[in-house]
């Protein structure tokens, strides 16, 4: 056996003046972990390409049955916690996403985290957002209200960025809508550009009700591949903090919703060929127009929600130096030239903007964006509130809100 260490976060911790790697696994398959900093060494060559005696030739001790016998008990709890990518890991991943997927209802993964698991309390964070949101000088309207068709809103921590995200739910509780289609953004990843999850979400303040009926009728028109990787929504926080506001806000909370989360369109953003050639967005973005379309005949509103950040930049997001005043400014320029691409409804010159340099400032918003406007050309935007906050190691992210309406 070689063990080959799966694809984790490790965060260094100090606790009663102990050192710990604190391990994480981003895609919730194991349980959160805290393993002892001296492993450390040991765990870079646990890479699939040493078995045992390699290991034990390194440490000089082939012969040391003490070794032998720490090293093989410490890789047996390493499979148990789930941390090896093993026959034993892979039989217990079945199952989880099994069972996962045969559930009808989204846990609130992120309750007690990300935000408070309390009602009350998170009612009250709700309501001290929406009051900041008041005071960040949003431009009146562009448009006629009726002409209303969703928002474009951050998926940054509440912490950092939640009064950017109030703005825009502030504007979408102004109209009524039977169904809100909601695009965030598969963080970890997904093989098909779009996934889609046929279950409710369920959030401290009750539950958001997904429309089964619609993902049923898209899924016939572009395959089953729409639904079959849909344990990626499980720890992802931008449909789940949609959820929360949607929750929140007494005017929204009965509107049904399809959660849908993105892939990145790389190929075409290293390329400089646009999506819409891509055989699968193409059929996607079809169907989804003639799904609205007829939702439309029947008499339903119909709106739609992008869940998305935009410029991820420094070295927390891999870039070798970091962020300085002069750059900030350089982000914030280059974005708000993309931000006008979306105002104006031009899914293509938003792609060529990012495509430009194939997306170096890592803004997630590209494929949930193009995908809402080259569907829906018709739709054009205005921007509520546009702003930065910092990320670890000299690191920063921006986002923006924005109003979609209809011409």
């Amino acid at each position: 056996m070689k063990p080959k260490l799966r694809l984790l976060e490790f965060v260094p911790i100090e606790e009663d003046g102990a050192e710990y790697y604190f391990v994480r696994d981003p895609q919730g398959l194991s349980p959160e972990v805290r393993l002892p900093r001296e492993w450390g060494t040991l765990l870079s060559r646990l890479d699939g390409t040493h078995d045992i005696e390699d290991l034990l030739a390194e440490m000089g001790a082939l012969g040391d049955k003490k070794t032998r016998a720490m090293l093989e008990k410490m890789i047996a709890e390493l499979d148990e916690c789930g941390l090896l990518d093993s026959p034993r890991f892979r039989r217990e991943q079945g199952r989880i996403v099994e069972d996962f997927k045969a559930a009808p209802l989204r846990a609130a993964e992120l309750a007690g985290g990300a935000y408070p698991s309390d009602s009350l309390e998170l009612r009250a964070l709700l309501r001290g957002l929406a009051v900041k949101a008041a005071t960040l000088g949003a431009p009146s309207p562009s448009y006629a209200p009726e002409q209303l068709r969703g928002v474009i809103v951050p998926h940054i921590d509440f912490g950092r960025g939640g009064s950017v995200e109030a703005l825009a739910y502030e504007h979408l509780r102004q109209a009524k809508f039977d169904l809100l289609i909601c695009f965030g953004i598969a963080h970890q990843g997904v093989r098909y550009p779009y996934c889609a999850a046929p279950k409710d979400f369920e959030t401290p303040l009750g539950i958001q009700h997904t429309d089964r009926e619609f993902i049923q009728d898209l899924q016939a028109r572009v395959g089953d591949r729409l639904i079959e990787e849909q344990w990626a929504h499980k720890n992802e926080h931008s449909i789940e903090f949609v959820a929360v506001f949607l929750q929140g806000c007494e005017e929204l909370k009965n509107t049904r919703f399809v959660p849908i989360i993105c892939g990145g369109f790389f190929k075409e953003l290293r390329d400089g060929t646009s999506p819409g050639k891509n055989a699968d967005v193409e059929q996607f973005c079809i169907a989804l127009r003639e799904l609205v379309e007829e939702r439309r005949a029947r008499g339903e509103r119909v709106g739609f929600i992008a869940s998305v950040d935009l410029a991820h930049v420094g070295p927390n997001f891999d870039h070798p130096y970091p962020v300085t005043p002069p750059r900030q400014m350089a982000i914030e320029n280059a974005d708000r030239a993309a931000l006008q691409f979306i105002e104006s409804g031009d899914a293509e010159g938003f792609h060529d903007a990012l495509a430009t340099d194939a997306n170096a400032r890592n803004v997630d918003a590209h494929p949930a964006v193009y995908t809402i406007l080259h569907a829906f050309p018709e739709l054009r935007a205005q921007l509520l509130h546009y702003a930065q906050a910092p990320a670890p190691e000299q690191s920063i992210v921006s986002f923006a809100s924005l109003a979609l309406y209809e011409i």
